[in-house]
């Protein structure tokens, strides 16, 4: 694994810039791909977190959330048989007024500590199949009113997110009939 006190150049999802200032965890480790490898690592970063008493939740694919707030996300970036899992947490800092951190939420959490039960939780030998249905447990996107934004498309796809399939798809009822989704933006909708 790699591990940086902060990035000037971070990167999230779809290229945007991910603002790392110092205060963070923000650790790339490094894995063999495997299938659901993204939601396995959304899975183990919010496993680990509540060993520390943070109760966090993931939207699709894997932003980690607590009380609707951006905590963290996780960027998979796949190289040859390998995979680049970066981990992006808020510990100290708010770095946006729609993130929050765990300091914010009045929790003091040891650095070294988190890197240390992420790596744990990543080794962990459950099925694919025992995965998905944790993961779904967390999954705070499924039964609700969506937006999927996807990558270089014009048109947002928006529906009810309801289910997470085998593959990690998040499946959605449209109104022009059900759509299974590989990967995009996320929002979630109110009103």
């Amino acid at each position: 694994m790699v591990i940086a006190e902060e990035q000037s150049a971070g990167r999230g999802r779809f290229g945007r810039n991910w603002l790392s200032p110092r205060g963070g965890l923000y650790a790339t480790f490094i894995l063999d791909d495997g299938p659901i490898l993204s939601i396995r690592a959304g899975l183990a970063v919010v496993r680990a977190l509540g060993g520390f008493g943070l109760d966090a939740s993931l939207k699709w694919p894997n932003d980690v959330l607590v009380d609707e707030k951006k905590l963290g996300g996780i960027l998979v970036e796949g190289v040859g048989d390998l995979a680049l899992v970066g981990v992006g947490i808020n510990l100290t800092d708010t770095p946006l007024s729609t993130a929050t951190s765990a300091h914010a939420l009045g929790i003091s959490i040891d650095h070294d500590a988190l890197v240390l039960a992420i790596r744990e939780a990543l080794r962990s030998d459950e099925t694919p199949s025992e995965t998905l249905q944790a993961y779904r447990g967390y999954c705070t996107t499924l039964g609700r009113s969506v937006r999927i934004v996807l990558e270089g498309a014009e048109d947002a796809i928006e529906g009810i997110a309801f289910a997470v399939d085998d593959s990690g798809r998040l499946v959605l009822e449209t109104p022009s009939g059900r759509r299974t989704i590989s990967t995009g933006e996320c929002h979630h909708l109110y009103g």
